[in-house]
């Protein structure tokens, strides 16, 4: 993709979504801690924290693949959070051998109040990302268990 498409594109997604964006990277949702996760564009804007999947599979699950990829016919939707929403950021406790055995993103926990209940969701971003910081810097962090 050249310079300008790639210009275009982030232009074209800011008019969609009607805000700014402050960051962007590859990044991971997961269902569950148990889950694969899917990948996406994790997108920091103004208001909110976005999650765009993008349809496919996998590297890995590609190579023991004998067919086409299942590419869903319609895209999932975005996952938005709002950041006026978003009450801390939940990281994973380090272990001694967590640099040889852990995943290269960072998997932490966005908890959040939707009137008197939380919620959570299980995101992952590389940690050297300019996202991650400034979402470390904008939201108050919690370590986890």
């Amino acid at each position: 993709m050249m310079q300008t498409d790639v210009e275009a594109f982030w232009t074209s997604f800011e008019q969609e979504i009607g805000d700014k964006i402050i960051s962007k990277t590859m990044g991971q949702h997961f269902s569950s801690k148990k889950s694969q996760g899917e990948w996406g564009l994790l997108v920091l804007t103004t208001l909110s924290i976005r999650f765009r999947p993008t349809p496919g599979e996998n590297w890995f699950q590609s190579l023991f693949r004998m067919a086409t990829p299942k590419v869903p016919k319609e895209p999932a939707s975005d996952i938005v959070l709002p950041l006026a929403l978003i009450t801390s950021i939940e990281l994973p406790k380090k272990h001694f051998f967590d640099f040889l055995f852990s995943p290269p993103f960072t998997i932490f926990t966005l908890r959040y109040r939707l009137g008197d209940e939380e919620h959570s969701v299980l995101l992952g971003a590389d940690p050297k990302s300019e996202l991650f910081t400034k979402l470390m810097s904008t939201i108050p962090v919690m370590k986890g268990k």
